[in-house]
């Protein structure tokens, strides 16, 4: 299976009554197991001390199942095939739950949820049609972080190279950003460079481009205002040139191609990178590596004609956690899950790793640091609402569903190419363009075929504006 299962020693603890003082009320004689994540770094630790608390509380044992993020969800299917699935398990994104609930192995939890467990969230954010967490009208999964803090990116700057090559304040538009990089990797006697992608899968991509073209083209290809494949659309085709000059002209740090973000902060915390865009979970490693370290953090930067529109933001959260319908301890199951939101445990989590949580009680009152801080005045400035076809019934649900979990008609692949062979992008978006609408051509026949009404008109909002928040319809 190529993934580690670890029996953690004691595990976890604490109810969703936050109650963390009194004493064991489940069942001592349940083990539940809960795959994991070891991300962001020192997660795996985390957890295991997280989970000591919840059997302290509870008597409800855990053994933890740790996986590396690219196997878990492999990881994920072989348990299901061999008989063992896990009780509570991290479903790791939209695309992974689509496929685990196609499959039934997540297990529907809206009999446990109460307003006070709504309460915990913002308002509406639980929303089925557009939480992000729902699955045919019904509740699948559990967030850990906040999409509108925690899911784009934005412009992470070294202060003191600017400094060093003549500027005194962070890029306020792409052509500055521009001049800044270059003038940064000028002076850099190729150590220092100006600029530089955080991962071989550049998913960066989506806050660069975000500023000039509308929302869902990085991750789907289709332009929601029109609803056609528009990968070929100026504005992601200016943003990809963009950014394959700066390579061409090795402004951007080599390497990047096997990069893990891990790579991206370490090399910026060295001092080895001007500026990249970073996420959320970057400041906290970047303190930790250099805690002498001069940075800030801005809002990836419009070009000075002026922003088009703004990174998207289809659903309140990204789903993590999900409880299995095989478990044959449902209630401590959920008991687990409950905990997992509590919250006590999504305060510890930011208190770990300074992500924005789900749960915004956990850290609305915290003393934030000046980058923090930066963080939410940048998602601010840059994210909008933007729409999915998911609003529009079971239908457009499977078929976004099929788009989303097809890496062959990702941009990612062609975007890449274009960088690393110093290719136009423009003919490679026409090409890739018409290969997403055949795919959804034969996607609308079969989910039609099912007998499920679907076409192209769900993926058409024509209401839809990139500069402003989209508000779903309601019947």
């Amino acid at each position: 299976m190529g993934a580690a299962a670890v029996a953690a020693p004691g595990l976890l603890s604490a109810c969703s009554s936050g109650d963390s003082g009194s004493a064991p009320t489940g069942n001592s004689d349940v083990t539940l197991r809960a795959a994991i994540v070891p991300d962001p770094p020192g997660a795996a630790e985390f957890y295991r001390t997280q989970f000591d608390a919840f059997t302290e509380n509870t008597g409800i044992r855990v053994e933890v199942l740790e996986n590396p993020s690219d196997q878990q969800i492999n990881a994920i299917e072989l348990m299901y095939q061999q008989g063992n699935p896990p009780d509570v398990f991290r479903a790791q994104g939209s695309a992974n739950l689509d496929r685990f609930f196609d499959r039934g192995f997540t297990a529907a939890m809206d009999d446990f949820i109460d307003d006070d467990f709504v309460a915990r969230f913002p308002a509406g954010s639980l929303d089925p049609l557009t939480s992000g967490l729902h699955c045919d009208g019904q509740l699948h999964s559990l967030p850990l972080v906040s999409s509108r803090w925690s899911a784009g990116g934005f412009l992470i700057y070294n202060s003191q190279l600017l400094s060093e090559n003549g500027f005194d304040s962070p890029p306020e538009t792409l052509e500055e950003l521009d001049e800044m990089a270059r003038a940064i990797t000028a002076g850099g006697g190729g150590d220092v460079f100006g600029f530089a992608l955080r991962e071989a899968l550049i998913n960066e991509m989506n806050d660069i481009i975000g500023t000039r073209a509308p929302a869902s083209l990085w991750l789907d290809g289709v332009n929601y205002q029109t609803g056609r494949a528009n990968t070929s659309h100026e504005g992601m085709v200016e943003s990809v040139e963009f950014i394959r000059r700066l390579a061409a002209d090795q402004v951007i740090q080599p390497g990047w191609e096997s990069w893990t973000q891990q790579r991206a902060f370490t090399e910026f915390a060295r001092g080895s990178i001007g500026m990249y865009v970073g996420a959320a979970w970057h400041i906290n490693e970047i303190n930790a590596l250099n805690a002498d370290i001069d940075f800030g953090v801005v809002a990836f930067p419009a070009p000075a004609s002026g922003r088009t529109a703004y990174t998207g933001l289809a659903s309140s959260f990204t789903p993590i956690w999900s409880m299995s319908s095989e478990s044959e301890h449902p209630e401590e199951a959920w008991q687990l899950m409950d905990f997992l939101v509590s919250e006590d445990f999504q305060r510890a989590y930011f208190e770990k790793f300074r992500s924005f949580t789900a749960v915004e009680s956990a850290w609305r009152e915290a003393d934030l640091s000046e980058q923090e801080d930066g963080i939410r005045v940048a998602q601010d400035e840059s994210m909008r609402r933007s729409p999915s076809a998911r609003v529009n019934g079971p239908g457009p649900q499977a078929l976004a569903a099929a788009i989303s979990g097809n890496p062959d008609i990702k941009p990612g692949a062609k975007v890449i190419e274009a960088i690393t062979r110093n290719e136009d992008f423009a003919p490679k978006a026409a090409q890739l363009d018409a290969q997403i609408e055949a795919f959804i051509d034969a996607q609308i026949a079969e989910i039609s075929a099912g007998g499920q009404d679907v076409s192209w008109e769900d993926l058409t909002f024509s209401d839809y504006d990139p500069m402003t928040d989209w508000t779903p319809p309601r019947s």
